[in-house]
């Protein structure tokens, strides 16, 4: 049996909470951190334009670290970051690899033709920043500020800029530049 004016309890308790979030919102601390986000956005436009494939990968790692302690009680985001930030210390050896012309060179010969595109191959640092952009792409799409969104765009503008980068190295490696 259902129980009468189960619907307007609904409402009553939405509407209180929806009040409360607003509060919420509008609280001294909320309104500090929204002023704070421009910074921050700032920042990671900076690490766009370095064009240094390091840079963003430290500062993704450290990133991830922030959100790792801000998230810790929540076991879905756990689940979420850990296997991120192994395959960021992965990309990095990816990254520390291709520097080395000849040991990358070998190593892209173990790659097959699937496993490439552009005949470049799809190795550690290429699969982190797909599936880190394709985390962000999420992010993106659950609640959040204005400044939050921007600040998640940034990172993944700053992915495409490490990634395009990382990718003229790889050519450099392989002798197709």
């Amino acid at each position: 049996m259902v129980k009468p004016g189960l619907i307007d309890e609904l409402f009553e308790n939405l509407s209180r909470d929806w009040g409360l979030f607003q509060l919420k919102e509008s609280s001294l601390e909320a309104v500090e951190f929204q002023k704070s986000l421009p910074a921050t956005l700032t920042t990671y436009k900076q690490l766009e334009k370095s064009n240094s494939p390091e840079l963003i990968l430290a500062a993704e790692k450290l990133t991830l670290q922030q959100e790792l302690a801000t998230y810790a009680n929540s076991a879905e985001m756990v689940s979420s970051i850990n296997p991120d930030l192994k395959q960021l210390e992965e990309a990095s050896g990816s990254l520390t690899l291709v520097q080395d012309k000849e040991a990358y060179a070998k190593a892209a010969h173990a790659f097959s033709a699937k496993r490439k595109q552009g005949g470049l191959p799809l190795d550690a640092f290429r699969e982190f920043i797909l599936s880190h952009t394709a985390r962000l792409t999420n992010r993106l799409k659950g609640t959040a500020s204005v400044s939050e969104k921007n600040i998640l765009r940034q990172r993944k503008d700053n992915l495409r800029a490490a990634n395009k980068q990382y990718q003229n190295m790889q050519r450099e490696a392989l002798g197709l530049k």
